[in-house]
């Protein structure tokens, strides 16, 4: 089935957007031009595409065609730059917080050198990542599931090793010997309440019924999560590249480690910057020996 481009294009301006007013200002088309396009759209599908809630949201067949628009629209858009050298290509990668606030930095500096590509960088958990390879929000993702959604390719990039780890002070004072009942009453510092690190942490050292009995802090940020167990907040999981820079952070026990697998994700599309872009992310953790623990 052929569907129109500039019927594709206003989907994606109106998700993008929010709403079929802000999208217009985009387009520089009236509210009304917009909502006829989906319209005509939605038709020629048999499909409700959008809810017109706000923000807009795509439906389940919604979905599909706008994953199916952004493939389109990054192929398109290599192709254009190719031929003419128009606009840079706009890709969105999902990254979790712990990589980009560890081994993440030399990617940078490989991405400045392409002056084809704008690039937007979506903060989110290593669980969430795949829904948004799956929704079309982002062309690629760096995510811990092994799931491989359907018309995609994955790699594996490595492992990343947590580590229960406290400030020295309260490693002393509240796990001397390194137990699991010690481990047990000690405050907790976790990132959030979707974080399952330190309760599954728990559950290999004490069995699976164990459950934290000291105080629970939730720090939502990388780099502040390690600051608040360094002030001696608690113990957490800790990367080991976060762990290694520290500053007076002990390891409780050098059995209780939880290594977490990474992979690449990205849409199986003829994309010469997507494959550029996996090459990179590949030679970054390599470098970081993140391959080591595979």
């Amino acid at each position: 089935m052929n569907m129109d481009v500039e019927q594709l294009e206003t989907l994606l301006a109106v998700v993008d957007a929010g709403s079929f007013d802000d999208a217009s200002i985009d387009l520089g088309i009236t509210a009304s031009a917009v909502s006829q396009r989906i319209k005509a759209l939605e038709n020629r599908l048999g499909a409700i595409l959008l809810v017109r809630s706000r923000p807009v949201a795509a439906t389940e067949q919604g979905t599909k065609v706008l994953r199916y628009a952004r493939q389109m629209s990054l192929l398109s858009a290599e192709f254009s730059n190719e031929i003419a050298s128009e606009k840079p290509v706009q890709i969105a990668i999902g990254v979790n917080a712990d990589s980009l606030s560890t081994w993440f930095g030399p990617v940078f500096s490989e991405l400045a050198k392409f002056e084809d590509l704008s690039c937007e960088i979506v903060r989110t958990d290593e669980n969430r990542g795949l829904e948004l390879l799956r929704t079309g929000r982002v062309s690629a993702v760096v995510t811990n599931s092994e799931e491989n959604i359907q018309g995609c390719i994955s790699e594996k990039l490595g492992a990343m090793r947590y580590r229960a780890a406290a400030k020295a002070t309260v490693a002393q004072r509240h796990v001397p010997t390194g137990s699991a009942d010690e481990l047990i009453r000690t405050p907790m510092v976790v990132f959030d309440r979707e974080d399952p690190l330190q309760h599954l942490m728990l559950e290999r050292a004490a069995g699976a019924k164990a459950r934290p009995a000291g105080q629970i802090h939730h720090v939502p940020d990388s780099v502040q999560f390690v600051a608040a167990i360094e002030a001696g907040m608690g113990w957490g999981m800790v990367p080991e590249p976060q762990l290694q820079k520290a500053k007076g952070l002990q390891v409780l026990n050098e059995q209780w480690f939880i290594d977490v697998p990474l992979y690449f994700q990205r849409w199986a599309v003829d994309s010469p910057i997507l494959r550029r872009i996996g090459g990179i992310l590949v030679t970054a953790a390599r470098q970081h020996d993140l391959h080591l623990l595979a």
